[in-house]
């Protein structure tokens, strides 16, 4: 009985060190953890925060206004520096229709300059509403943001040429976990795919079998 007892705490821990992500390698995804937040993102059921920004085209958007015409996916995305991220968007707008014509609007945030902003939308075609997130409010609200290792950055430079904070228009290099919500129109979320790992996103299939569930 006792052997049962250690055994069920054992397992116990093994389960919450699990669930608050201590077996996950945040550095090899250049997650800062030394004297950072460590992000965990929104849940489902959690209410949605609101949020204002400017498109790709000058204009200002609010989530509150875009709820009251339909659901919301909402999707962040690293820089136009980023092959995965571009990877994705291209898929998104390529399958665009199959969202939108349901009623839902799509929107991704970004901490990328509006310069770069305008960059990736023309490189990538883009004709959904993206955000840039000049004040890195919405990533904080969504507890997505995190701190960008330097040996990441050293990384990024050496392969990609690119300084994180310059594309940033920052002083330090501050990133969003590509993670994507779906929010009804209450604002409630209702599906999340959330992952560290930055290669790991919502494919248009799983945005698609899971707008069920806000619409």
């Amino acid at each position: 009985m006792k052997k049962d007892h250690i055994f069920l705490m054992i397992l116990g821990v093994s389960i919450m060190s699990a669930a608050f992500g201590q077996d996950i390698d945040y550095n090899k995804f250049g997650i800062e953890t030394k004297n950072s937040d460590i992000p965990l993102g929104l849940k489902v059921g959690d209410k949605a925060p609101e949020f204002t920004g400017y498109d790709q085209t000058g204009k200002m958007v609010e989530s509150k206004k875009l709820l009251e015409k339909g659901p919301l996916v909402l999707f962040f995305y690293r820089g136009k520096w980023c092959p995965v991220c571009s990877k994705y968007l291209k898929n998104y707008q390529d399958s665009l229709n199959l969202i939108t014509d349901q009623g839902v609007n799509f929107v991704a945030i970004t901490p990328e300059s509006i310069e770069n902003v305008e960059q990736t939308v023309k490189f990538n075609n883009i004709s959904f509403t993206v955000i840039y997130d000049c004040q890195e409010k919405i990533m904080k609200d969504y507890d997505v943001m995190f701190n960008v290792t330097k040996a990441y950055q050293d990384l990024i430079m050496k392969a990609l040429s690119t300084d994180i904070a310059k594309n940033n228009g920052r002083d330090a290099a501050r990133l969003p976990v590509p993670a994507t919500y779906i929010i009804n129109r209450e604002g409630i979320i209702v599906a999340v795919q959330f992952d560290p790992n930055y290669q790991n996103r919502a494919s248009v299939r799983w945005i698609i079998q899971n707008l069920g569930r806000a619409i």
